[in-house]
């Protein structure tokens, strides 16, 4: 039952706002409540009449009568004055400039064992004899490791220092121009991102246990001139400045074809003496697809997008990707911007070596897999953006040949070969101009960087 009225001969409903008593009855928060019985909403022919203006005015008045009737006078005009007081301010604060965005932290204080340390500072920590909590011995003094020459591991704090004096001190220690490790480490994993393989090939690991660097003498210089700035470096930590001095270097000009003499000395390619041949990673290989299928959607900032959905969030949540609508406009964005979970990854950028959002991964597998390749033929992103991407050739020309012609062009940045244009053409004719887009995307030559 949703709304029970009673109502006198003069039209009043006088079972409004009473209480409503039942030895049995099944609720559901929020509407279906026993004090909803008689609150004077329901569905009757004013509500359902497609005059909004005539539904609403219904309801302020309904709004006002249950107003009238269960709220007393002092409070009502209470309630007045306070709603104009709220329309000025607003009015002041609708000619204020929109503020700027900014993200922000604090600390939860809660309650119980979930207390935060807001407003009483930084915990007391003790070594542990023989990691027994119960077994505290000398207390720990805000520090760090003593590897910076003539620097003191210990952090000069005052007593009443709160937590995040502790935070400002290690990222100071951190950026000290003396550090030996901080400047190394940044240019290391951005030579990486553009060789494959770092100066160090262990990037998260510059101790002991780590890989000797390749070229130690490279790796100090790049470090220097990138912390200080200098000839090549145009500011000071300009990580734009550092980017183009790599790419525009001759070892980074180089092909990536093998040379018989040079396998023979150095087979790993260690000291460069090529390019490496490099397969793209999961997410550009995913962008790529929706650049050439005209899809890619350039918005930068806002709310990731989730390419899955949701069933069972009330216990056990089920991201099913396989549910997933690949022709969402919402999706179409870089890849850069997905909703990543952590105990569930996408499959199929899982099959092309995406990294585990779970894990700290210093550098990505490169692999090549039979699912890979299956992936690239069957997926149905793969199959849709297929679709949309021979469209996309058929409104610009109109016969095969200059349609596959403007696909390699695209694809590869390069003229079709005349092979090429005899077997997709014979493709094409057979089978359609979408399953020539699904052999491109699945060629070596869109996946691989030479």
């Amino acid at each position: 039952m949703a709304e029970l009225t009673a109502l006198t001969p003069a039209g009043k409903n006088v079972a409004r706002g009473k209480k409503v008593t039942s030895r049995d009855s099944i609720q559901a928060p929020v509407r279906w409540q026993r004090k909803n019985l008689v609150d004077g909403y329901y569905f009757g022919k004013a509500m359902n009449s497609g005059d909004t203006a005539q539904r609403l005015k219904t309801l302020l008045t309904a709004r006002q009568e249950l107003l009238e009737t269960s709220v007393a006078a002092e409070l009502r005009a209470e309630s007045m004055r306070v709603t104009q007081q709220q329309a000025k301010v607003a009015k002041h604060l609708s000619k204020l400039p929109r503020p700027s965005r900014v993200y922000a932290g604090t600390v939860h204080h809660g309650s119980g064992n979930f207390r935060g340390r807001g407003g009483l500072g930084p915990r007391t920590i003790h070594v542990l004899i023989r990691g027994d909590v119960r077994n505290p011995g000398q207390r720990v003094v805000p520090g760090t490791l003593p590897i910076v020459p003539g620097v003191s591991w210990k952090f000069p704090l005052p007593k009443t220092h709160r937590e995040g004096d502790r935070r400002v001190a290690l990222a100071n220690w951190l950026t000290l121009p003396e550090h030996p490790l901080t400047w190394r480490s940044i240019v290391n994993r951005v030579w990486l991102h553009h060789f494959g393989r770092g100066i160090v090939d262990s990037p998260n690991d510059f101790g002991r246990m780590g890989q000797l660097p390749s070229h130690p003498q490279l790796l100090d210089w790049l470090a220097v001139e990138f912390r200080d700035g200098g000839k090549w470096i145009d500011s000071p930590q300009s990580f734009k400045s550092l980017h183009r001095l790599i790419v525009t270097s001759a070892v980074y000009r180089q092909s990536s074809n093998g040379n018989p003499h040079s396998t023979n000395i150095d087979r790993n390619n260690q000291f460069l003496w090529r390019m490496n041949r490099r397969k793209l990673d999961a997410e550009s290989i995913r962008d790529s697809v929706l650049t050439l299928a005209g899809k890619l959607d350039m918005q930068m900032y806002g709310p990731g997008f989730r390419d899955f959905i949701i069933e069972h969030p009330q216990h056990s949540p089920h991201y099913r990707y396989d549910k997933h609508n690949p022709d969402d406009p919402l999706t179409h964005r870089r890849s850069v911007y997905r909703f990543l979970v952590r105990s569930q990854q996408q499959p199929f950028m899982e099959t092309l070596d995406c990294a585990d959002p779970s894990q700290r991964v210093a550098k990505r597998n490169e692999t090549q897999t039979s699912l890979q390749a299956l992936a690239l033929l069957n997926n149905k992103l793969i199959l849709r953006m297929a679709e949309h991407f021979a469209a996309r050739l058929a409104t610009k020309k109109k016969t095969l040949p200059d349609q596959i012609e403007l696909a390699c062009r695209l694809a590869f940045g390069r003229a079709a070969t005349d092979i090429e244009k005899r077997e997709l053409l014979a493709l094409a004719t057979e089978h359609g101009m979408a399953n020539v887009c699904r052999v491109i995307f699945n060629l070596n030559e869109f996946v691989f960087i030479d």
